[in-house]
């Protein structure tokens, strides 16, 4: 009996112990306040309550690559400026950050080769439409119905699975999870894939590289599933946020109430491995020594920046296993707004009031990625200004070729996106180590907004599960049939 009653004794302990870690609240620190680690905030907050205490660093701007620049009296886009309609979390965030939509329906299409504008559309949709149909065939309505309908419907099933709370460790599991060929896209280029559905070159080469170029400043040679989401990005329906769409992360940031620290993170260090402790040294913003650093303690980190060689300077210490940077490299775009009037006569067009809304380029020998008309982060598109993607920077004769004036220019350099170069058996994890995640894996696969906000959802619920001992639902296949309403997530 004395036995007996020792060992339910123990048996109860062990379990109080057990539970211990479940009623810790956790202290969690997220590295970059972009939209990654601001949408990250949001979701931690929401699974670990309002005990839990959240830092997040970031050593220049929330927002990070959502950014605008002024123009005269305006502010424009010069990052990530478009979103697509079926961008759930996206479209959530604005309704819980009481913010307004601006669309981008309408306007005007054309592709320059180099030698000529071989492609511009009316602002009429049913004549813009038979003037594509008139140069692809059926081409321009099998893109619309394989990737903004098939594609999309398999893609919008991340919102049923991650509303289940399912969660995943790879990104290629992630992706299996939605359709298991999103996961074969990562191995084929999107010029391979497209010819074998049957599309034509001159609709690779014109209307596919059109939209990488302006999308990722690259070319019909990157990974399919890129390719794809690129595709989706040329869209009815597009979208970005009035006032900007650096007022998702400024805002997303304040309702996850956690706190903005100010500062460069220098070193992460493993002090404690079961339960896992971990330092963070960072350099202080507005310290009174400029080269001041302090440390701070976490339970759970998130790692929401790139981890590669061109931009991270992060060390970690004490860990047995190196994490170290990722060999991939990322594409250096640059974005120049200019206030002017364009070169209509270069470009075979009769006068400025003829140079389409949105001007691509179907060639990598071409200098320029696009040129495009812009609305200001506030609706104004009476200003006359462009914005004109580059991989390398214009110079002055380059934009005295391509405008007739220039009355104001602004230039910014970005690593805007991973080169897409890579096969799917070297993408990043999102656990670097225990309690330790990676949101920016999921770029590697594909870079845009919503991307990030997936992979942030993604890392949350791992980070949960891991703390709770919740793990059955790691990994594990979902089946959407029945699930709930994918617009309330």
């Amino acid at each position: 009996m004395m036995r007996r009653l020792l060992s339910c004794s123990f048996v109860i302990f062990c379990a109080f112990i057990q539970n211990a870690n479940v009623q810790k609240i956790p202290t969690i620190g997220i590295i970059g306040a972009g939209i990654s680690g601001t949408s990250t905030a949001h979701f931690m907050r929401e699974l670990f309550g309002d005990e839990a205490k959240i830092d997040i660093y970031e050593k220049n701007n929330v927002g990070g690559r959502l950014a605008t620049v002024a123009i005269g009296d305006h502010e424009y886009e010069v990052g990530g400026a478009i979103i697509h309609p079926k961008n759930m979390y996206m479209v959530n965030f604005t309704k819980i950050l009481g913010l307004d939509q601006i669309s981008h329906a309408g306007g005007t299409l054309g592709i320059w080769n180099g030698e000529e504008v071989v492609v511009k559309t009316s602002k009429y949709k049913v004549v813009a439409m038979a003037q594509l149909l008139w140069r692809y065939g059926m081409d321009i309505y099998n893109i619309q119905n394989w990737v903004q309908t098939e594609l999309m419907n398999d893609f919008m099933k991340i919102y049923d699975i991650q509303a289940g709370g399912h969660a995943y460790t790879s990104v290629t599991d992630l992706l299996a999870a939605m359709n298991p060929k999103f996961v074969d896209y990562l191995s084929i280029t999107i010029k391979d894939l497209m010819k074998k559905e049957g599309y034509s070159d001159k609709f690779i080469n014109e209307m596919v590289m059109g939209a990488l170029r302006t999308n990722y400043g690259q070319t019909t040679d990157v990974p399919a599933f890129v390719g794809v989401v690129s595709m989706a990005g040329v869209d009815d329906g597009l979208w970005s946020v009035k006032g900007g769409n650096k007022k998702v992360p400024e805002l997303l940031v304040k309702h996850a109430k956690a706190n903005v620290i100010e500062g460069e993170v220098k070193v992460v260090r493993l002090v404690e491995e079961d339960p896992p402790l971990y330092e963070i040294d960072y350099k202080c913003k507005n310290c009174a020594s400029a080269n001041e650093i302090k440390t701070r303690e976490y339970d759970i980190l998130v790692v929401a920046k790139p981890l590669h060689p061109d931009i991270n300077s992060i060390k970690f210490e004490g860990f047995t296993t190196e994490i170290k940077n990722f060999p991939h490299k990322y594409h250096v775009l640059t974005t120049t707004m200019i206030k002017g009037s364009p070169n209509a006569t270069y470009f075979g067009l009769n006068s400025p009031d003829d140079f389409p809304t949105e001007l691509l380029t179907g060639s990598d020998k071409i200098h320029f990625n696009s040129i495009g008309k812009q609305k200001s982060v506030n609706d104004v598109d009476g200003t006359s200004v462009y914005k004109v993607f580059t991989n390398t920077p214009l110079d002055k004769e380059k934009v005295k070729t391509y405008f007739n004036s220039e009355d104001d220019l602004r230039m910014v350099f970005w690593r805007s996106y991973p080169e897409y170069d890579f096969k799917a058996d070297s993408l990043p994890p999102f656990v670097l180590h225990d309690k330790i995640y990676y949101v920016n894996a999921i770029e590697l696969a594909a870079s845009a907004m919503e991307m990030s906000v997936l992979s942030a959802k993604n890392v949350a619920l791992l980070a949960h599960h891991h703390w709770t001992g919740n793990l059955d639902k790691i990994d594990e296949p979902f089946d959407v049939k029945g699930a709930a309403d994918k617009t309330e997530l």
